[in-house]
């Protein structure tokens, strides 16, 4: 009998044990992720042009009565103004890619500013008792020249089937090679990269401390602040 009690004991232990663990834990995870750069230390001006995707500005998330468009983008502003600053230069949040064009306009070819461009074919969010999770399809675009111009050619030979962007490897590589040869085409130095992940996943217990798109974004900051370290205001 006493070594039933003790049995019944332990493995009830290890249930608060196991719940105590899954409700405090973090963890970030991803499904094909990949980068492309070419890194050089250039002079810029201190400002840097970051252009958020439609999907977030234009949306208050893919489940009804949540607001999980406006968490994550709020969380990627946040994260990239932290990563930006550590570099002693600062954010403008503006689109360079026109919604509309009306006859006779062209979309911009370049910008003066370093530009920042995030691509988010999807994202989402789940919950249960003991952890939420958050995840999202994330490519991002970094150019010193301001180099609108590869992206939106790039952009256009991947639109109309959402299964060209299922890899986003083939989107990050022929984009760098776009900008690459825009950018040794011309005049001066650049600092170019471009990193992707098919799925960023973070699964956050509920008793963690940071916020679930705090954390995925994080991991995206850090990838920002390594090429702003190569930008000279």
């Amino acid at each position: 009998m006493r070594r039933l009690h003790r049995l019944v004991f332990a493995v009830v232990l290890l249930c608060f044990l196991w719940v105590g663990y899954t409700v405090s834990s973090v963890s970030v995870g991803n499904e094909g992720r990949g980068e492309f750069n070419f890194l050089f230390e250039v002079n810029s001006s201190p400002g840097v042009v970051v252009q958020l995707p439609y999907s977030l500005t234009l949306s208050s998330g893919i489940y009804s009565g949540e607001n999980t468009g406006e968490d994550f983008e709020n969380a990627l502003k946040k994260e990239t103004a932290e990563a930006l600053g550590s570099s002693d230069l600062y954010p403008e949040f503006r689109s360079v890619e026109p919604l509309v064009l009306l006859p006779g306009e062209k979309p911009p070819e370049r910008i003066a500013e370093p530009l920042i461009i995030f691509f988010v074919p999807f994202y989402g969010h789940e919950e249960n008792i003991y952890y939420e999770s958050c995840y999202a399809s994330v490519l991002v675009y970094m150019s010193s020249q301001g180099d609108v111009g590869s992206y939106l050619s790039v952009k256009e030979k991947y639109s109309g089937d959402s299964t060209k962007t299922d890899d986003l490897k083939y989107f990050a590589g022929d984009l760098f090679d776009a900008a690459m040869k825009t950018a040794e085409s011309g005049n001066g130095s650049h600092s170019l990269k471009v990193v992707y992940w098919n799925v960023l996943e973070v699964r956050r217990g509920r008793l963690a401390d940071e916020d679930c798109w705090d954390i995925l974004a994080g991991e995206i900051g850090k990838e920002i602040a390594e090429w702003a370290r190569t930008l000279s205001p």
